[in-house]
């Protein structure tokens, strides 16, 4: 259909040829974008593994610092219920001491 009255073989040729560069450069840049699609995909891979490890990371680090944290509460609060449960007894020996005392004074 293309080769008719107007065109003969030769003209045809010489369009297709014409034409090859383009085809080439579609061929080569189809392969290009498919080849930079794969590589976007690893890079995609790379970037979330990368922040799964980093969350990993900041996790762990978060549950030492909670954990160290609660460590360092529970020691000050059980000094200082120590010292109230000392302080508890000297107030009842004064007490007791202290209404013998009244009565000798």
């Amino acid at each position: 259909a293309l080769v008719g009255e107007k065109h003969d073989r030769n003209e045809l040729y010489r369009m297709l040829i014409a034409t090859v560069p383009d085809l080439a450069s579609i061929v080569n840049k189809k392969s290009a974008l498919t080849e930079r699609k794969a590589e976007n995909v690893a890079r995609i891979a790379a970037f979330n593994t990368e922040c799964t490890n980093q969350v990993a990371a900041l996790h762990a680090d978060y549950t030492r610092q909670v954990a160290a944290l609660s460590a360092k509460n529970l020691r000050q609060t059980d000094a200082l219920d120590a010292e109230n449960l000392e302080m508890t007894k000297e107030l009842e020996s004064i007490e007791t001491g202290g209404v013998k005392q009244s009565m000798v004074d």
